[in-house]
């Protein structure tokens, strides 16, 4: 199974690591040409951290790409490991127009009865 990352954990050290340096969100967002709001939103696990914007915060603040990891590796709880999984299935799914859909559903059950 994947490592999964605590994705708040992560975007509060990313935070830590601007604000430590004494970086605005703006300059942040000049530099990698995107938006203060985008910014706030990655810091915020309000959007996708990237790995451009991660190796920019790593390099620039000469961090280990690691140690921001690190930051929020397995700090999820169990019990919602399972449901982030679930979140995000649904939302790779969604991605697909209705009819490919209900064919990967389909290749899904198989693969389900293919277990008992």
């Amino acid at each position: 199974m994947a490592e999964i990352f605590d994705y708040n954990a992560i975007g509060k050290e990313l935070k830590r690591l601007r604000t430590e340096h004494a970086y605005t969100q703006e300059q942040m967002a000049e530099e990698l040409g995107c938006t203060p709001a985008f910014i706030s939103n990655v810091e915020n696990n309000r959007a996708k951290l990237n790995l451009r914007v991660l190796a920019y915060y790593a390099r620039l603040f000469h961090a280990s790409i690691d140690s921001i990891l690190n930051a929020g590796q397995n700090k999820i709880e169990p019990q919602n490991a399972s449901e982030i999984l679930d979140s995000e299935a649904l939302e790779i799914l969604h991605q697909f127009p209705p009819a490919e859909q209900e064919q990967i559903v389909h290749v899904l059950r198989y693969i389900v009865s293919l277990r008992k």
